[in-house]
């Protein structure tokens, strides 16, 4: 099934086919962003408020921990956001703390954390004495089974299409980061499993009404890579917040900022979440 950029919202489209056609619970209808995600929360705030955004990470992959600090700035201000050096960041799991070192301004990684699936880990960040804390449990890992290209109902531009299994009898939140000869999509693509539980899973990363950069358009001959995040529930609630409130399909009849998994007054998230990627190219 492909995703036409009509049906809006996208993240709500599992509604939409449990109405209307209950036997394809198992396709997956991705949700997009038009916008980096620091765009969106600067959009939220009152003109006269600035706030830290920590954007935190650790993976099951080597070298795939680091937590970057910036903070917002007004919407009329441009869009550079300096990282905030001098912070104290530490990851913590199963009592072993591991403070991680200042890479980049506002960018601070680690070499020696891997994360394990299963495990929950604690970041701590001070700024200037004030504290922030979050924790996020590592899902056990799922791959993508496959990644080809195809194209629309009447229309020849090209996307990329997935498959995978996903595993029965647990909750399961996902998200897809697409990159095009290198240059990442700034879109959001996400899924859960609660219409597709231990279904077969295939799903058009599609773009809603996003495609004025022609960089981003995929051609013959492009590479195309697909990371898949396996993520906690916390997280993916940050992710669908961001979207619902960036596109306007929130509840709100005002805007409001993404449900942040961190503790402290900041913004962003922390995720603890596996990655699994596979690249082609595209015919």
């Amino acid at each position: 099934m492909t995703m036409a950029s009509s049906l809006r919202p996208l993240i709500k489209t599992k509604q939409y086919l449990m109405k209307h056609n209950p036997s394809i619970y198992g396709l997956l209808i991705m949700t997009v962003l038009a916008c980096s995600c620091q765009k969106v929360i600067n959009v939220k705030l009152n003109p006269d408020t600035e706030k830290y955004v920590i954007e935190g990470v650790i993976t099951d992959q080597p070298g795939g921990c680091s937590v970057s600090i910036t903070h917002t700035k007004n919407f009329s201000d441009d869009n550079n956001f300096p990282g905030i050096s001098g912070a104290i960041v530490t990851i913590e799991n199963k009592g072993v703390i591991t403070t991680l070192t200042e890479t980049t301004p506002g960018v601070y990684t680690s070499t020696t954390i891997t994360g394990t699936p299963g495990n929950t880990y604690a970041m701590k960040v001070n700024i200037e004495g004030t504290i922030y804390t979050a924790s996020s449990t590592m899902p056990q890992p799922i791959g993508l089974d496959t990644l080809y290209i195809s194209t629309q109902l009447y229309s020849t531009d090209k996307y990329a299409t997935i498959t995978y299994k996903d595993p029965p009898g647990v909750p399961n939140y996902y998200r897809f980061v697409q990159y095009v000869n290198g240059l990442k999509e700034k879109s959001i693509f996400l899924n859960s499993d609660e219409f597709s539980d231990g279904l077969t899973v295939t799903g058009q990363l599609s773009f809603n009404n996003d495609n004025d950069d022609k960089k981003r358009d995929i051609h013959t001959g492009d590479s195309v890579k697909i990371d898949m995040y396996c993520i906690d529930a916390a997280v993916y609630k940050y992710w669908f917040s961001l979207n619902s409130q960036a596109t306007g399909d929130g509840n709100s009849a005002s805007p409001a900022n993404p449900v942040s998994n961190i503790q402290g007054g900041c913004m962003g998230y922390f995720s603890a979440q596996t990655l699994r990627s596979k690249a082609i190219v595209a015919p």
